[in-house]
Formats: C-alpha cells, sequence, structure tokens
C-alpha cells in the first residue's frame, strides 16, 4: 500500500520516558516537536495531522501528575498503556544509555515502549525528542508498514530518562 492510499489516521504510538520534574507542558512541548518534524518528512501523508492511538509509558509512571494532565487535554481517544519494567529488557533501540541499559535491560524506556506497543514489526520514525531539561522524552513508532520509517544510528545518550 502506498502513502497516497492511506487517508485514515496513521497508527502511530508514543512512548514516553518521565522524571519526577516533568510537567504537562513538557509533554506538549515534545509533542509539538514530533508533530512538526513529522509533517516535514515527504513519507508523511500531505494534509494530514499527527495523532497517537495509544500512550506507553513504565507503569509506575503511569500516575504521573503530568502525564495524567497531558492525556486528558489531547483533542482524540488515546489509551494510556501501562507497561511492566521487565518488559522492555532486551528491546532493541537506537539511543544507548548506560544507566537505562542497567536498570531496564534497554538504552531508551521511551523508544522501547514506543516499540513494545506498537507490536511485532514496529520501527521508530527516528530516535527520541528529549525535553530541553531532561525531564521527559518521547518516541514514536509506526504500527503498521504503510510508509517508511527514518532509520536511525545508535545514539549516546547525554540526557536520560
Amino acid at each position: 500500500m502506498g502513502v497516497a492510499a492511506v487517508n485514515a489516521p496513521l497508527p502511530l504510538v508514543a512512548g514516553l520516558g518521565l522524571r519526577a520534574t516533568a510537567r504537562a507542558d513538557h509533554l506538549q512541548a515534545l509533542w509539538q516537536q514530533a508533530c512538526d518534524w513529522l509533517v516535514q518528512q515527504p513519507a508523511w501523508p500531505a494534509g494530514l495531522a499527527p495523532t497517537v492511538t495509544t500512550l506507553a509509558v513504565l507503569a509506575h509512571k503511569a500516575d504521573h501528575p503530568a502525564l495524567q494532565a497531558w492525556h486528558a487535554q489531547l483533542p482524540w481517544a488515546t489509551r494510556l498503556l501501562a507497561l511492566p519494567p521487565a518488559q522492555l529488557a532486551g528491546q532493541p533501540v537506537p539511543t544507548q544509555s548506560a544507566r537505562l541499559l542497567a536498570r531496564y535491560g534497554t538504552g531508551s524506556v521511551a523508544e522501547a515502549a514506543a516499540l513494545i506497543a506498537a507490536g511485532p514489526g514496529a520501527r521508530l520514525w527516528r530516535p527520541r525528542w528529549v525535553a530541553a531539561d531532561g525531564c521527559a522524552t518521547l518516541a514514536l513508532a509506526c504500527a503498521a508498514p504503510f510508509f517508511d520509517c527514518v532509520p536511525g544510528e545508535a545514539l549516546a545518550s547525554p540526557l536520560e530518562e
């Protein structure tokens, strides 16, 4: 199926990494960065506004006030998926944080959560976006092969989730 044949919103999944200091406006700023970047990609269908079907986060972060506030203000229906930390172990991702590898068995919580929630064969659009103060990260995965995602290279992580 070519990009031109897509009429419905694409199945985007957002994975999120949150520190205690994250705020809803940080998440909105990350989402806006991702949207601005997505709509400029040649593979993105012209005129289609990005929306996400699922927000994936570590289970112990699902009640984070910033996440709850941001989720409540989204103008479309989005499910919140709380993943047990053990589920992220071994998930290959382009970003490689030594701290997160030691703690969760994967180099980026946001990237791993997005890929797991999007299902088998999912791909990231690109490595995660990081809030200016490092308090939150957001990664987008595509669940279906409607388009070519932008491949990412392994990255060292100057800011960790």
